[in-house]
């Protein structure tokens, strides 16, 4: 349990750090266009298909943000962590994802020493998709647009 639980405080600040540091981001995921996300390329845009195993609520790093949302994915190579998106967002979103789900997540594979995740760009559930990022862009579609609202 505590190495559990240390493993994800650490996937945790791992994602913290990577979204927070515009410069590993760029040198590891070099932007597709103007609007693109720094954080996600799809030009290296992946298929997974597996089972749902658990989601994961977890608390916002900082007061004022979302809590964000993971999920492990157990799919033929093993068990991966992917992460979904602000809670705010998927709260939204009419896809509900619960473990034992059979899902397809279309993203990006990150690895790093110590843990590989997988952002997702969309998730697929039975004939439901919630789209997650823009497929051009990689941009996330819970970003704010130019009038600052939330898209």
């Amino acid at each position: 349990m505590c190495k559990k639980l240390s493993l994800m405080v650490s996937l945790v600040g791992l994602l913290a750090l990577a979204l927070a540091h515009q410069g590993w981001s760029q040198q590891e995921f070099p932007a597709a266009g103007p609007k693109a996300s720094r954080f996600y390329n799809p030009q290296k845009v992946e298929t997974l298909a597996g089972t749902v195993v658990v989601v994961n609520r977890r608390p916002a790093m900082r007061p004022g943000h979302p809590d964000l949302v993971t999920m492990d994915l157990k799919t033929g190579q093993g068990t991966l962590k992917v992460f979904l998106g602000p809670a705010n967002y998927l709260d939204r979103q009419a896809l509900k994802l619960a473990p034992g789900d059979q899902v397809e997540v279309k993203g990006i594979r990150v690895s790093r020493p110590k843990v590989t995740i997988f952002i997702a760009g969309a998730v697929k559930k039975s004939d439901q998709v919630s789209q997650l990022r823009d497929d051009a862009t990689g941009r996330p579609l819970w970003a704010k647009g130019r009038n600052g609202k939330l898209t």
